[in-house]
């Protein structure tokens, strides 16, 4: 037995999103994880007593209406009996989409061309779909009585993600097993992120690179590399509201927003194993000369995880196109990282070691950025 995150109601946190965008990023996320080609997310509706699958969402998107095909026999077989339907070769599958209340709301159906679906520990895949399922049966149904999902979350704000210890997998070492959940609740903090794609995992691999050019010893960058994606989990609990403002934060907003670094500390905090991923949370909006948040710490009072991912986080984010800025190329990132601009102030933000760092390894950040693109 090890200690790892449940997923219990975590998506539960951000439905402000319509249930078809939603049924499409939880598709694609699935996808991802069971490293199948294509996929179709299907809905039940029950209409007079009767329940029915509709496709909600395709991968590849291939622009024939969903409904015109027929639901395959395995898709209904999974909805019937709530398992998994295997193809006998391992290549395609139906996964049950479950609610919190253990009730079959969808099926996720895959298929992989070449080769088999990947043999990603079952039972964490499950977890997603429960997580996943209770997120599009909420959207679904948030969106159809017309209610307004910003509003309707608030009471969930204070909601904290809870332990659980489940068996680690066969064939499987419990180290590779609690990686693999934390880059799976990584994913679910991601769908409902408007930015998704690679960020976090560039920002994971940057971080393994400072720290290592830093000369820490293999087992600390080992961890940094799988606690950085955490960085910004604590978003699920801030309003959609306030996270897809296109203009100005107004004071309040700001301090909510500001929060997340609290909230995100609140969530990772109850996993020991978690220690480092939540101690990041916290205080990587810190900077070097105390103007930073939440706490206003300074210097050496910031943990050295923080201030590595801190300065990964800015290097990603100045690459990246923003509402409030286009994405700018490996030189002027480089440029401002070094001297500073109008935002970043180098010697107030960093610390002055990790500035160094960068400098002595900016050719190896561009080459992460190049092969981890979002496609």
């Amino acid at each position: 037995m090890t200690p790892r995150l449940s997923f219990t109601e975590l998506i539960d946190h951000h439905p402000g999103q319509t249930a078809d965008l939603l049924a499409a990023k939880v598709l694609r996320q699935a996808c991802d994880l069971m490293a199948a080609d294509a996929g179709t997310l299907f809905v039940a509706r029950h209409v007079r007593g009767e329940t029915h699958l509709e496709p909600s969402a395709a991968y590849p998107e291939t622009g024939e209406p969903r409904a015109a095909a027929p639901v395959p026999a395995e898709v209904q077989q999974a909805m019937r009996t709530g398992a998994a339907v295997l193809d006998p070769d391992g290549r395609g599958g139906a996964f049950p989409l479950t609610n919190h209340g253990g009730e079959t709301v969808g099926v996720v159906a895959l298929v992989r061309h070449d080769g088999g679906l990947s043999e990603a520990p079952r039972d964490l895949f499950v977890r997603f779909c429960r997580l996943a399922g209770a997120a599009v049966e909420r959207a679904d149904l948030l969106e159809r009585i017309g209610a307004d999902p910003a509003t309707t979350d608030e009471r969930l704000r204070d909601q904290v993600e809870t332990l659980a210890r489940i068996d680690v997998p066969d064939g499987m070492r419990g180290d590779d097993a609690f990686r693999l959940t934390i880059s799976m609740l990584a994913r679910a903090a991601e769908i409902y992120d408007e930015g998704t794609g690679n960020h976090v995992y560039r920002v994971n691999e940057y971080s393994h690179l400072l720290a290592r050019t830093l000369g820490q010893d293999e087992k600390y960058c080992h961890r940094l590399r799988y606690s950085a994606q955490l960085h910004d989990v604590g978003k699920m609990s801030v309003s959609p509201a306030i996270l897809r403002k296109s203009g100005d934060l107004t004071p309040d907003e700001r301090r909510e927003m500001d929060n997340h670094t609290v909230y995100g500390h609140r969530i990772l905090s109850k996993s020991p194993r978690l220690d480092m991923a939540a101690e990041i949370a916290l205080n990587h909006h810190e900077k070097w000369d105390g103007s930073g948040y939440p706490n206003g710490i300074a210097g050496e009072d910031i943990p050295l995880s923080a201030r590595i991912v801190q300065m990964a986080d800015i290097y990603d984010a100045l690459r990246s196109r923003r509402a409030y800025k286009p994405a700018f190329d490996h030189a002027r990132t480089r440029e401002i990282i070094l001297t500073g601009d109008e935002r970043v102030d180098t010697a107030g933000h960093f610390d002055p070691r990790l500035v160094e760092a960068f400098a002595a390894s900016e050719a190896e950040f561009a080459r992460i950025w190049d092969e981890m693109t979002d496609g």
